[in-house]
């Protein structure tokens, strides 16, 4: 049996072919030509950029190079003026972005407490468990804030309980707590009950809390 080409004349039997083949199968070709890219010159900065569809400019029939940094300063074809220049969709050139509706960079909350002051009776003076400034960094399952002191490790949260406390860690199944007021706000002055660091009863004291701007 032989195979037959195109052009109606004889060639190598099938077995010659299949034999031929199983012997070249497993060779690597060594001769292959690797793609290359060809560079332009832009047409603005005069710098050589590769010839892709996104450093080019399709003005009528006419293809103007231009790369994405010129592009992004262009508004119209640099060399005809009579077509506009789209944008590169990837690029890497440094912009500004700026937030829709805003004017301004947003802040973080924060809140500033003060009367968190218990009565040492050895020295006769009043210790500070928890005055200054919290910042906000997360929320809770139930969407409430979760502030922590700017310098210690302090938080006032909403525990299990639904109660504000403050604690030197964010426990909210947790039974101890430095202080806790039974609020339906935060802010504002408001009366909480002091424990003394766990040492004595509960001393009910007013607590003045602000939100910072």
């Amino acid at each position: 049996m032989v195979q037959k080409s195109k052009g109606g004349k004889k060639c190598r039997s099938v077995v010659s072919g299949k034999k031929k083949k199983n012997e070249m199968k497993h060779n690597r070709k060594t001769n292959y030509k690797k793609k290359v890219v060809k560079k332009v010159e832009c047409c603005v900065c005069m710098e050589e950029i590769l010839d892709t569809s996104d450093n080019t400019i399709t003005c009528g029939r006419v293809h103007h190079a231009l790369c994405g940094e010129c592009k992004m300063k262009c508004d119209t074809c640099p060399m005809c003026r009579s077509h506009g220049v789209q944008k590169p969709k990837s690029q890497n050139v440094s912009m500004r972005v700026v937030h829709r509706g805003y004017t301004k960079v947003l802040s973080t909350e924060k809140i500033f407490v003060s009367g968190f002051v218990i009565d040492d009776l050895d020295s006769l003076k009043q210790i500070d468990i928890g005055n200054g400034i919290y910042e906000k960094y997360t929320e809770d399952m139930d969407g409430y804030s979760i502030y922590k002191h700017e310098f210690r490790n302090l938080y006032i949260y909403r525990d299990c309980d639904n109660i504000w406390v403050l604690d030197d860690k964010y426990d909210p199944c947790s039974d101890y707590a430095y202080a806790e007021g039974k609020l339906k706000k935060l802010t504002g002055k408001n009366t909480w009950s002091l424990s003394g660091l766990g040492v004595g009863e509960w001393v009910p004291t007013t607590i003045y809390i602000k939100k910072l701007k």
